[in-house]
């Protein structure tokens, strides 16, 4: 008879989330939201502004520098305020 091993299989550990604060162009709306990627943090900023489709653009708040590589997010900080831009729109200080 042999030996049964068992094995447990557990799913790849996702990054815990992070907080961030993202603004809308205007400024006059603001949501804290947490995410652990890119994708995520743009997919719940276009459900927290109720964007359904269209073009946008994720810039810093601070300086309107474009956010579009997972390797650049991953190295900003924790509560980073971004802005999000729909098409057309663009940062101003």
């Amino acid at each position: 008879v042999g030996a049964v091993t068992k094995q447990t299989l557990f799913p790849p550990l996702m990054p815990a989330g992070r907080p961030f604060r993202v603004s809308n162009a205007s400024r006059s709306s603001r949501k804290g939201i947490v995410a652990s990627s890119l994708q995520e943090l743009i997919s719940k900023t276009l459900d927290a502004f109720l964007i359904s489709a269209g073009i946008i653009t994720l810039v810093l708040e601070e300086d309107g520098t474009l956010v579009e590589t997972e390797e650049f997010f991953q190295s900003l900080d924790d509560n980073t305020h971004f802005m999000i831009l729909e098409k057309g729109q663009k940062w101003t200080q």
